[in-house]
């Protein structure tokens, strides 16, 4: 989620960064919601600091035997307001985490413009590109057509977007992970192997940017994690 902070102090530097994002300037409304919430907090502490010396005073009154009925009905009026001030400082900062929230990252400053992917930049070119002398197939076709890969069978257990390797594409994908960490945490690699938990709290997911924007594609258990 975007720094509230970065936007107070960056605020041309924020919407352009969502105009190559082919979005609208923001920062305007979501700095009145910040302003806004700000001021609550402000007045909210600034009520507590009175109604915590309005306190002192009526104990300083009681132990001397005075009335303190004025202050003490100060102190109820105090209340209401801070109740009130208070509710409207978490409505704000909700409300402005879910502005937040939902917004792409900027991209970088290299990252070229474009309304779409006809707008890349061909940045470098390895190797020389085969010309065939035919329509060329691609992974789907020939793994079905070798019988590694079975994309209708996943689909029934899984959904879309899965498949079953089977035979040496299975082996070919084991032998591809485990060279890749052999090659990058042995010695000369500079990493650390990490085998992390399987499931995590929302907290984490939301931490990465994948909640709340990923939230229908993601898997989830029905229990919350403790």
């Amino acid at each position: 989620m975007h720094d509230i902070r970065f936007i107070r102090e960056n605020p041309a530097a924020f919407d352009a960064g969502l105009g190559k994002r082919n979005l609208p300037p923001l920062s305007t409304e979501i700095l009145e919601i910040d302003k806004r919430r700000r001021a609550a907090i402000s007045e909210s502490e600034s009520l507590q600091a009175r109604r915590k010396a309005l306190s002192q005073q009526i104990g300083a009154a009681k132990r001397k035997g005075e009335l303190a009925e004025q202050l003490m009905a100060e102190v109820a009026s105090l209340e209401e307001k801070l109740k009130k001030r208070e509710a409207e400082a978490t409505a704000l900062d909700a409300e402005l985490t879910r502005r937040l929230e939902v917004l792409p990252n900027l991209p970088a400053d290299d990252v070229p413009d474009g309304s779409d992917e006809t707008g890349n930049v061909e940045l470098r070119r390895v190797g020389n590109q085969r010309n065939f002398g035919f329509p060329p197939k691609d992974h789907q076709a020939l793994g079905e057509a070798t019988g590694e890969m079975d994309f209708a069978r996943a689909a029934k257990i899984s959904g879309a977007r899965f498949v079953f390797l089977k035979s040496h594409l299975a082996r070919l994908e084991r032998a591809l992970a485990q060279f890749m960490l052999d090659l990058h945490t042995g010695p000369e690699g500079g990493y650390l192997e990490v085998n992390p938990p399987f499931l995590v709290k929302d907290t984490a997911v939301y931490g990465v940017g994948q909640l709340p924007k990923f939230a229908e594609d993601m898997f989830h258990t029905t229990t919350a994690i403790g």
